[in-house]
């Protein structure tokens, strides 16, 4: 009897601490990152993340083809 009036009292004390909610926040948020990436309000204003090596990477390869169709347009329109 003496351990269920214990566990509902450490229960409602934990769960009126602002500390416990923040855990449950940050857990909640990063597993919200893992499976969605991130949200687009922490993208905004001044949070803007540079983008990585891979995305300039790609970037490169994309423009350099986008070059090379070009080239061959432009040289099969000549003939």
């Amino acid at each position: 009897m003496w351990v269920r009036v214990l566990e509902a009292w450490l229960t409602a004390r934990l769960l009126a601490s602002p500390g416990f909610h923040r855990a449950v926040h940050n857990v909640h948020k990063r597993i919200r990152r893992l499976r969605h990436g991130k949200d687009p309000e922490d993208m905004g204003g001044t949070n803007i993340e540079q983008t990585g090596e891979s995305d300039t990477r790609k970037f490169i390869q994309y423009y350099i083809e986008e070059l090379k169709d070009q080239i061959r347009r432009g040289s099969s329109l000549k003939k």
